[in-house]
């Protein structure tokens, strides 16, 4: 299943963490919170939502109360809550794996080590920044949601985050001793 069919339960289960969220809210939740590992622009979320709507997975309401205009929120329906619980219950679909990076190294003879060396350096300069962010994100989450049902579920997700890129940095660290190696010859 695409990427695109799985919006669907991201979305859902968003509403499921806070109902009656507006497509932007949930955009902001997402940026919040999977834009790590699961991103949705608002031009997937709003023909998604429609789409719900019309499976009656999701209600649509109006809501006026938090501005003076009128904004559409959602809501899980019980069909939409068995759906997302549903689908939550399979197994995980791996899955292609892409990264550009790992692209160029492969061809990586076909220009001079450096330019593929800086390549790495860059990537690795990237990663040490998502670390000290994932861990303030973790101090930030330990703190103001301590008592949050979901934080054991939030906490084990950023950890798989934490550990891709500590594994990252160790691989770029070595890869970028071998290009030592290289640029010698």
């Amino acid at each position: 299943m695409a990427k695109s069919n799985k919006s669907r339960f991201a979305i859902m289960g968003m509403l499921a963490l806070v109902p009656k969220s507006s497509g932007y809210d949930i955009k902001k939740l997402m940026e919040g919170s999977t834009q790590y590992f699961w991103k949705e622009s608002y031009s997937s979320i709003y023909p998604v939502l429609g789409a719900l709507v019309e499976e009656g997975l999701i209600m649509q309401h109006e809501d006026v109360s938090k501005s003076e205009r009128q904004r559409n929120v959602y809501e899980l329906t019980a069909e939409g809550r068995r759906e997302l619980k549903e689908w939550i219950n399979k197994p995980v679909e791996c899955e292609q794996f892409r990264n550009e990076l790992l692209l160029k190294l492969f061809f990586g003879e076909i220009v001079p080590p450096s330019t593929t060396r800086q390549h790495v350096e860059e990537f690795h300069r990237m990663l040490v920044g998502k670390d000290k962010l994932y861990k303030t994100i973790k101090d930030k989450l330990q703190l103001e949601h301590k008592n949050e049902p979901g934080l054991p579920y939030w906490l084990m997700t950023l950890d798989f985050g934490l550990c891709q890129v500590k594994a990252a940095i160790e691989w770029c660290v070595n890869t970028l001793k071998q290009y030592k190696k290289l640029e010698k010859r």
